[in-house]
């Protein structure tokens, strides 16, 4: 008798992943790490609104999400060591995300730079870039998870992760949404808020309430970490479609 296949959509493992990260912090601690660079990078490189500082302001966003796809790929090779074992060792991980820095910065290179095409691509096409920029998001989702923990060099990240959406489409669509939800868009929407709580209580200084937005988007990346790696794991266990 055949047995029923397993579901392609495992939303346990979004609830799993919650009491998995309060239990394992050492997940955070590079994506934390990476977004307080990234805030005293942009107010060291972005005095200015155009001209010089313009084009300063634009390499510093790159840098940036480069620092912040880096993190996100050290993060998930420490949340593959809390999904296996339970618990996970942060010198572990960081040793081995020493020693897959190369693969991780070089999908995140590619990933960064198909998204600005699609993103230009978009602007011309009007109507059709949101379409466009979703099929992009989509199928990069694990582009950082393969580089990371998927055995995979780095160049080959980008194809990995397309032939695994191939495989497990739902799932991709499902992890895509609770990413930019939670690390993108739920970030940003607390961040404002948390900057018009704060700023007349420091004075007017804008570092402490960018500092605790950093804290807040490295707990979010940790999330994240750990629902992209086991989705991305569970998708490479199954054949392929087409």
């Amino acid at each position: 008798m055949r047995r029923n296949a397993a579901p392609e959509v495992d939303l346990s493992v979004y609830v799993k992943a919650v009491p998995l990260l309060v239990r394992n912090p050492a997940i955070v601690v590079v994506p934390v790490l990476m977004a307080v660079i990234a805030v005293l990078l942009r107010l060291v490189m972005t005095p200015y609104g155009s001209g010089v500082g313009g084009l300063t302001g634009q390499l510093a966003s790159f840098i940036v999400i480069l620092l912040e796809l880096f993190g996100l790929g050290t993060a998930c090779i420490i949340a593959d060591d809390a999904w296996r074992h339970g618990s996970a060792s942060f010198d572990r991980g960081w040793s081995e995300a020493r020693r897959k820095g190369g693969d991780i910065l070089f999908a995140a290179l590619g990933f960064t730079l198909l998204l600005s095409v699609a993103q230009y691509a978009g602007s011309l096409i009007g109507p059709l870039a949101i379409v466009l920029g979703v099929a992009v998001i989509v199928f990069l989702i694990w582009t950082i998870p393969a580089a990371a923990v998927g055995g995979v060099p780095g160049g080959a990240a980008i194809q990995e992760s397309i032939d695994r959406v191939r495989v497990a489409p739902l799932s991709a669509v499902v992890a895509a949404i609770v990413t930019v939800a939670l690390a993108v868009i739920g970030v940003a929407l607390l961040s404002v808020y948390l900057e018009a709580l704060l700023l007349p209580l420091m004075g007017g200084s804008s570092i402490p309430p960018l500092l605790v937005s950093a804290l807040l988007q490295g707990i979010a990346v940790g999330y994240v970490a750990l629902v992209l790696t086991k989705t991305y794991t569970d998708a490479a266990l199954r054949p392929r479609r087409w």
